[in-house]
């Protein structure tokens, strides 16, 4: 199950931001030779539209991609090449898979905000909402709490307050103690190691814990709600990345939490155990760190191309073709080596 609703999360993050891409270039006129499911090779053409572009199934299912006639430079005075348009126009192109991923985040936390979303309320508001429950809220790796197959979003069972689990869990440092979880519908015991002596920041058993109810939004106020939660994503999101370069400038590596398509295959497996609000959101969050990655000016990302684009503009001339497809490949490659480094990464770390 947890392979399944992975792959479809997957599948509509890439292919939201390729469509994006797609109806930008028709919008334009430009012409879309190529519509590929998946990362060829090419297993096979599907079909051929009346504008010529074929859509095809690829061999590698993770992702998708938009081939643009003349965005490697070729073909720049033909009228539906994407050289013969208007640095405007190619600057909203390459953009626009990046808005796609934003509106996408946004309609899903706008239907969540109406369904019902998870929400983490103070001591001091715990009176006012009698629905709250006592839930896990961050899981410190390879900590007691993870060993023991403890998940984010499990409630604990048998206490009132926060405090008081705590102190349960103080007095038998050193031991194993059972714990009652409630996991969706199903209630578990488990046992679980309280550390004696815990690294600075996590606690005996490295979770952190908060009070947590399901808000729901009247159907008006979903879309507002939605762009509240879209922006505050966005806006930590860039925060994140910047606290990682600051994090390589110092050479504190140790800091970086980054994850690959292992680590968000177990991020995954906890949100199917949540239901089906928590699926969506983590759809959203991820769809919005998609949207930053591809800014970023980096070759052979949306931002690469842009920050070529904007050269281009401000030396009044094209940058040779030979070159941008060197760097742009490039930069894919190295993409590339670093992605199979997060994986490798990722596997240690369950293992």
């Amino acid at each position: 199950m947890t392979l399944i609703f992975f792959l479809i999360i997957l599948l509509a993050l890439v292919l939201s931001h390729e469509f994006g891409h797609f109806f930008a270039a028709r919008a334009f006129g430009i012409k879309v030779e190529e519509f590929g499911f998946g990362i060829p090779p090419r297993i096979a053409g599907i079909w051929r539209d009346k504008k010529g572009t074929l859509y095809s199934l690829n061999f590698l299912p993770f992702g998708g991609f938009v081939k643009i006639f003349g965005e490697e430079g070729d073909g720049s005075d033909q009228p539906g090449s994407f050289g013969s348009k208007p640095a405007w126009s190619k600057a909203l192109v390459l953009a626009s898979g990046v808005l796609a991923n934003i509106l996408l985040a946004y309609m899903i936390f706008s239907f969540v905000s109406w369904a019902g979303a998870p929400q983490v309320i103070s001591e001091e508001e715990r009176s006012f909402y009698q629905d709250a429950k006592i839930t896990i809220i961050d899981l410190a790796p390879a900590s007691p709490a993870a060993m023991a197959s403890i998940k984010v979003g499990d409630q604990v069972v048998g206490f009132s307050k926060i405090e008081n689990f705590q102190n349960f869990v103080r007095e038998n440092q050193g031991q194993n103690i059972n714990v009652s979880l409630l996991r969706g519908k199903e209630t578990l015991a488990i046992t679980v190691l309280a550390r004696a002596n815990p690294p600075e920041g996590e606690g005996p058993l490295g979770i952190a814990l908060g009070y947590v109810r399901i808000k729901k939004s009247p159907w008006y106020l979903a879309p507002i709600d939605g762009a509240r939660l879209a922006w505050q994503t966005l806006e930590s999101t860039v925060l994140g990345f910047f606290e990682i370069v600051k994090n390589i400038a110092r050479k504190e590596t140790a800091n970086i939490q980054v994850a690959g398509p292992v680590g968000i295959f177990n991020i995954t497996s906890s949100a199917v155990s949540m239901g089906l609000n928590t699926i969506l959101i983590l759809t959203a969050i991820l769809s919005i760190n998609l949207a930053v990655i591809n800014v970023l000016p980096f070759p052979g990302l949306d931002g690469g191309r842009l920050f070529f684009l904007l050269i281009e503009a401000i030396r009044g001339k094209r940058i040779s073709p030979k070159i941008g497809a060197f760097t742009h490949s490039l930069g894919l490659a190295i993409l590339i080596i670093l992605m199979i480094l997060i994986t490798y990464h990722d596997i240690a770390k369950t293992f």
